[in-house]
């Protein structure tokens, strides 16, 4: 989920893990929606569902995929992340 009560143009994602632990990555707008995308605007609800850039390292099973965020890092530093492969859109 995104929300856009922060800075102008910086927004934060959350996500949950695979073990229901929630995570908060901040960044500027681009990095999780491309210029065309117009579901950002001064007028959207939030919070809303919003994509982020993964590389998917590992399918661990069937229920837990291991990734790394693509363009940021998450307020813990953090990078890796096992979630639920539900979670992962293709």
């Amino acid at each position: 989920m995104c929300d856009d009560s922060t800075a102008g143009g910086v927004i934060e994602v959350q996500f949950v893990d695979a073990d229901d632990v929630k995570h908060s990555v901040i960044d500027k707008l681009p990095r999780f929606f491309g210029p065309d995308d117009d579901a950002l605007r001064p007028d959207a609800p939030f919070p809303m569902a919003c994509p982020i850039g993964v590389v998917i390292v590992e399918h661990l099973d069937s229920d837990r995929t291991v990734i790394d965020l693509r363009w940021s890092e998450s307020t813990s530093e953090q990078v890796r992340f096992t979630v639920p492969t539900t979670n992962i859109a293709t």
